[in-house]
């Protein structure tokens, strides 16, 4: 009876009334700290520090409140050294504030390198010898001689190289090879799909040269340019060319370009 009349009274409700008001202010404190702590709704445009040096892009990225830190560099020729070539998020990336973004800037100095002796060898082996040293393969040049796909010289630029001559990292290496007395025509491989890296790794296994490397306008960054795929080539696959000829190849980072119903050029 006493529990029943306390209910009813006046005391009981107002009582009652503070704690339901104290805990709708409690919740609303506790999701308002939330808010504020975690920037709800509120988030920065990330800007293109693409050309930018380290300390152009440090007084932008505290002018965004943002930070950077220099996450790699690659040797780009014709690119200004120091510079911003590539970043992580891509600009107009909506991120929180004092978010880092991770850039990528073109090295002063491009590290130099021995050519080793490919003088001899197959062309498989001295293609390995050359990326072991930190090298490519570049033009393949045939020329006749009974020792079909073995190197005969190793040139750079037009001249021929001597072996532990000093050059820059990720130089081209073209190499003289012998045509023999066999078939000198090779079929042109199926190219739709790959990376550029594949693609020119796949041309030269076939003992071809990569032509023309044309990017469609969805190609406009470094990142872009790993990334992109091929959609086009000319010759098209199956065609039978010389030892040596030219494959062009076109890329995308457009994933329905370069699907496997993708036409090829004639």
């Amino acid at each position: 009876m006493k529990l029943g009349r306390f209910l009813k009274s006046k005391t009981f409700g107002k009582h009652l009334l503070i704690a339901v008001v104290s805990l709708i202010i409690f919740v609303w404190l506790v999701f308002f700290g939330l808010k504020l702590y975690t920037h709800h709704g509120q988030a920065l445009l990330v800007p293109d520090f693409t050309g930018l040096n380290k300390q152009e892009a440090a007084e932008l990225a505290d002018d965004k409140d943002l930070e950077i830190e220099i996450a790699d560099s690659v040797f780009i020729d014709g690119r200004r050294k120091g510079t911003v070539v590539d970043q992580n998020p891509r600009p107009d990336f909506k991120v929180k504030e004092n978010r880092t973004i991770f850039l990528t800037i073109n090295a002063f100095n491009q590290a130099k390198v021995p050519v080793p002796n490919t003088v001899g060898v197959s062309y498989r082996q001295a293609k390995v010898s050359l990326q072991s040293a930190g090298l490519k393969v570049g033009k393949l040049i045939y020329r006749p001689d009974p020792m079909k796909n073995y190197i005969i010289e190793q040139r750079i630029n037009g001249s021929i190289i001597k072996p532990g001559t000093m050059v820059a990292k990720n130089s081209e290496i073209d190499l003289v090879l012998g045509k023999g007395y066999g078939s000198q025509y090779e079929n042109v491989p199926d190219l739709i799909g790959l990376s550029s890296k594949e693609a020119f790794q796949t041309i030269n296994d076939r003992f071809l040269n990569v032509g023309g490397v044309l990017y469609d306008e969805s190609v406009l960054t470094y990142s872009d340019s790993l990334n992109a795929r091929v959609y086009n080539q000319k010759p098209g696959e199956g065609r039978r060319i010389k030892l040596g000829s030219y494959v062009d190849i076109w890329l995308t980072v457009k994933e329905n370009k370069f699907k496997t119903d993708s036409l090829h050029a004639e």
